[in-house]
C-alpha cells in the first residue's frame, strides 16, 4: 500500500538535535497561529551552554532561551487564568521542571526526595565515621541491591558497586562518606491532564513519570502532588484523557513492554494490554490508543486493552 505524506515545511540546515517528547506545539500568542517548540540538546554532552529552548514559525527561528540541564520531555499547558490566554512551557530535566512563561524561566519544581532503606544508610554512617572497611561496605551494598533492587538504591550507592576496582572504590568512598546521603529519581515523560474544565485553554495538570516507576499529577497551580500511582516498570510513553477532577484515564507505555492504564483514585497503575514490541510513540483518545512499535507497525487498542487492528 502506497503511502503518501504532505510536507508541510522542511529545513534541512536547521542543525536541530532532539526527539519526539521535547516537541510540542502551542499558540504561544493567543493569536490561533501554532507555533513548533523544540528543546534542542545541541552538543549537550560536549558543551552544556547549547542546549536551548527553541520556537518555530514555519522553518524561521523566532525566538530561543537556554535550557539549564539535559532535557528529556516538554509540555505546554496553561497554569491559571489570568488573560490573554498565553501557555507555559514544562521543561522536565533530571529531577526538575522548568517552567517557562513568555519564553523567560520562570519556575522550578523539584520531585520530592525518596526514602533511604536504614540499611543503606547505617553502613554509609558507619563508613563515615571510618568503623567499616570499603571492601565489606560494597559486600553489604551488593547483598541490599540482590534484596531491594538495584535501583531502590542512592546513585551514590549504585555508583559505588558498578566500579570495577577497589583502588577506585576507596577513592570514591574517601571522597563521598561526608556527603548527606540522599536518593532522587529522575523524570522519564511528561504529559498534561485537563483540571475541572475540557476547554481548550483550561487550567491543566502536568502528569510526570519517574525513573522509580511513579506516575505523579501536578497541580500546576500552587505545584504540589495532587496524586501519586505506582507502576510496575518505568513509564516511558504517557496519553491522559478526561477531568483530573471528575474522571480520568491515563495509559502508560514501560520500558518492560507493558502498557498499563491508570484512573481516578487508584494508588497502582493496572495492565491493560502487553504489545509484542517496544513503544515508540503513544496517542490517545477517549475509546483508543494507538501505539507505535518497533517491529514498524502501528497498533490500535480498545479502552479495554484489546488489539483491533495493526498496520505495518
Amino acid at each position: 500500500m502506497a503511502k503518501n505524506w504532505l510536507e508541510a515545511h522542511a529545513d534541512f540546515s536547521a542543525g536541530v538535535h532532539t526527539f519526539g517528547q521535547c516537541m510540542a506545539l502551542a499558540d504561544l500568542n493567543a493569536d490561533g497561529d501554532h507555533r513548533l517548540i523544540i528543546a534542542d540538546h545541541g552538543q549537550f554532552l560536549a558543551n552544556r551552554s547549547q542546549a536551548k529552548l527553541k520556537v518555530y514559525r514555519g522553518t524561521s527561528l523566532i525566538a530561543e532561551n537556554a535550557i539549564l540541564d539535559l532535557p528529556v520531555a516538554i509540555a505546554a499547558f496553561h497554569m491559571d487564568t489570568t488573560q490573554p490566554r498565553i501557555p507555559a512551557i514544562a521543561v522536565a530535566s533530571g529531577p526538575h521542571i522548568y517552567i517557562y512563561k513568555n519564553m523567560r524561566p520562570y519556575f522550578k519544581f523539584s520531585l520530592p526526595p525518596m526514602d533511604v532503606s536504614s540499611v543503606e544508610r547505617d553502613v554509609w554512617a558507619q563508613a563515615k565515621e571510618g568503623n567499616i572497611e570499603v571492601d565489606i561496605l560494597t559486600d553489604m551494598l551488593s547483598g541490599l541491591s540482590k534484596e531491594v533492587g538495584f535501583s531502590r538504591l542512592t546513585a551514590r550507592s549504585q555508583h559505588l558497586l558498578s566500579l570495577p576496582e577497589a583502588a577506585l572504590r576507596r577513592k570514591f568512598v574517601e571522597e563521598q562518606k561526608s556527603q548527606p546521603l540522599k536518593r532522587q529519581t529522575t523524570i522519564t515523560c511528561l504529559t498534561t491532564l485537563k483540571k475541572a474544565l475540557p476547554d481548550e485553554d483550561a487550567v491543566t495538570c502536568l502528569v510526570v513519570g519517574t525513573e522509580s516507576g511513579h506516575v505523579y499529577i501536578l497541580d500546576s497551580e500552587a505545584f504540589t502532588i495532587l496524586d501519586t500511582v505506582q507502576v510496575s516498570g518505568v513509564p516511558c510513553f504517557m496519553g491522559a484523557v478526561g477531568l483530573r477532577d471528575v474522571e480520568f484515564r491515563i495509559v502508560v507505555a514501560c520500558r518492560n513492554r507493558q502498557l498499563l492504564q491508570i484512573k481516578r483514585g487508584w494508588r497502582e497503575a493496572r495492565p491493560l494490554a502487553q504489545p509484542p514490541a517496544q513503544t515508540l510513540g503513544l496517542a490517545i483518545g477517549p475509546n483508543a490508543v494507538v501505539l507505535a512499535l518497533m517491529d514498524d507497525t502501528l497498533r490500535w487498542y480498545s479502552k479495554k486493552g484489546k488489539e483491533a487492528w495493526s498496520f505495518l
